[in-house]
């Protein structure tokens, strides 16, 4: 591609380009030891083409985060507004949504980067925390509160601890990081099992 070509380029796809690329670094250096330079080579551009689209390195990493989250959570949103369907099957739906969307997909490595280097960048994990993860967890509260209501978990409590329910997704991008090589982890298993001992048995069910 020559240079006029790339001059021609719409700016809203120079973008896609660039945090493409600057996710692919993130995932393969991880968030500290990429530059804006590597994101910019890796994208076939000048690194002041960077600039323009995006002020610093943060920046690249909250972009790619809102944009990752979004769709993921606009489906979250949708499944816990049917108050018809029972709990038990709104969590499991849930924990569906995260082996598709995050546990199967490269989106994983964006969990994987705040869990290892957030505490070096507190502006990424701020975000992170009040853009993608007050909203998960706001939308798992109300379905737990309105499971605590109809009686359908074994501990009411756990209402006031979404983070519970949240805990197995993280648990599972650990290990998948760590441990894969020496033993391999069923996730489908690992969530099918925490829905188990989150909620009372439906009617017909073996206790």
């Amino acid at each position: 591609m020559n240079e006029k070509t790339r001059k021609r380029r719409d700016p809203e796809e120079r973008r896609a380009e660039i945090l493409a690329a600057a996710f692919a670094l993130f995932s393969e250096r991880g968030f500290a030891a990429t530059r804006i330079e590597d994101v910019a080579a890796r994208a076939g551009i000048a690194k002041g083409t960077v600039y323009l689209h995006f002020p610093d390195k943060e920046a690249l990493f909250t972009s790619l985060a809102s944009g990752m989250a979004s769709p993921i959570l606009a489906n979250m949103e949708a499944m816990a507004a049917n108050d018809a369907i029972p709990g038990r099957m709104m969590i499991a739906g849930l924990y569906a949504l995260a082996q598709n969307e995050i546990l199967g997909t490269d989106r994983r490595h964006m969990l994987r980067l705040l869990l290892s280097e957030g505490q070096f960048f507190p502006v990424v994990a701020e975000f992170y925390h009040r853009n993608v993860m007050t909203v998960g967890l706001r939308v798992l509260r109300q379905v737990l509160e309105r499971a605590a209501a109809r009686g359908e978990l074994r501990n009411p409590k756990i209402a006031a601890m979404p983070q519970i329910v949240f805990a197995p997704v993280l648990m599972s991008i650990i290990w998948t990081t760590l441990f894969e090589p020496y033993e391999h982890l069923d996730t489908h298993a690992l969530f099918d099992t925490f829905v188990e001992t989150l909620f009372l048995p439906v009617q017909g069910d073996a206790p």
